[in-house]
């Protein structure tokens, strides 16, 4: 019997949770020396990246890595507005919090999603084919809904996760915007 999204968020969230923090560490510096080799990170200037929460991969060293490149963190939208918005971050320390205690910076920049060139995005989930399991609350699909409308369409989205979040199939529905890749400690899947 497969399990259903409910089931499969709860197995994934428990299993990257568990992970020490020696290996959330050598996890994360594998993915980022992977990313780091492909030429659509090379290339890119303006990076959608994230603040990981609850056993997330830590790819946030990505920004030593890259100094001269602009790194942007979502700001979760308010209401009406149901896609997120990108503020610039510099790697400093963040004292706001959203209400899911996730920072975010207030004071910087913004850029429109439509207008990065690469996003790193979480997940609790992943198929090889690049379909994306999240949280579930749907802002990354909803952002990125251009995509099915305007396919090969930017920002190229690129999933950053643990290798035992990668699953043989996964479930999907209609609004759920796949990834160009997906980058773990072991490996990057080419999902387009």
């Amino acid at each position: 019997m497969r399990e259903n999204k409910t089931q499969l968020r709860r197995r994934m969230r428990a299993g990257r949770r568990e992970l020490n923090a020696y290996q959330q560490r050598l996890h994360g510096r594998a993915a980022i020396t992977l990313l780091s080799r492909i030429p659509q990170m090379q290339r890119a200037s303006h990076i959608g990246i994230y603040w990981p929460m609850d056993g997330e991969l830590d790819i946030r060293q990505l920004i030593q890595r890259f100094p001269r490149k602009h790194f942007y963190l979502p700001i979760l939208p308010v209401e009406p507005h149901p896609h997120l918005g990108f503020k610039r971050w510099g790697g400093k320390r963040l004292p706001f919090r959203n209400r899911f205690q996730i920072p975010e910076p207030v004071r910087s920049s913004s850029r429109a999603a439509r207008l990065l060139d690469l996003v790193l995005v979480p997940l609790v989930a992943f198929d090889p084919g690049g379909a994306r399991l999240g949280m579930g609350a749907g802002f990354y699909d909803r952002t990125f809904e251009h995509k099915q409308l305007l396919p090969g369409s930017g920002p190229l989205l690129i999933g950053a996760a643990h290798q035992l979040q990668c699953v043989e199939h996964l479930p999907t529905d209609n609004w759920d915007i796949p990834l160009d890749m997906v980058v773990t400690e072991k490996r990057i899947y080419r999902c387009r």
